[in-house]
């Protein structure tokens, strides 16, 4: 039987958007630039490495997290090279891309904003 684990370490972060709706006659109730608290949770998923007997040294992957948290740390998300529309979406997206080469066994990225009761999950299928 093989055994898999799932392990996650989250970050919070500060930043800004604007959101243009080009079907409303005014660009929409989120078109002027407004902020967020936002938690992202990344999983890894995977069985425990020989001899180390994790999936992963939490401790790096905190240290990987803490990168990407610098650079979208009160940021303007309109401004992010390669987001897009700064959606729920688009940020998982975002932040999968950028970690998928130094997490192979990256399972699943989370967004949330807790303030709005909301939030969005990208899971490897």
């Amino acid at each position: 039987m093989t055994v898999l684990f799932e392990v996650y370490r989250e970050f919070c972060f500060e930043a800004a958007h604007a959101l243009y709706d080009p079907d409303h006659p005014t660009g929409g109730k989120y078109r002027n630039l407004h902020g967020h608290s936002f938690r992202v949770r990344v999983t890894l998923r995977g069985p425990r490495q020989d001899g180390d007997e994790w999936v992963m040294d939490l401790g790096k992957l905190g240290a990987r997290l803490q990168q990407l948290r610098e650079r979208l740390d009160h940021s303007f998300l309109n401004e992010l090279e390669g987001l897009g529309k700064p959606t729920l979406e688009n940020l998982c997206v975002y932040i999968w891309k950028d970690l998928e080469p130094s997490l192979p066994a990256i399972h699943e990225v989370g967004i949330f904003r807790d303030t709005c009761n909301e939030g969005c999950v990208l899971k490897k299928q």
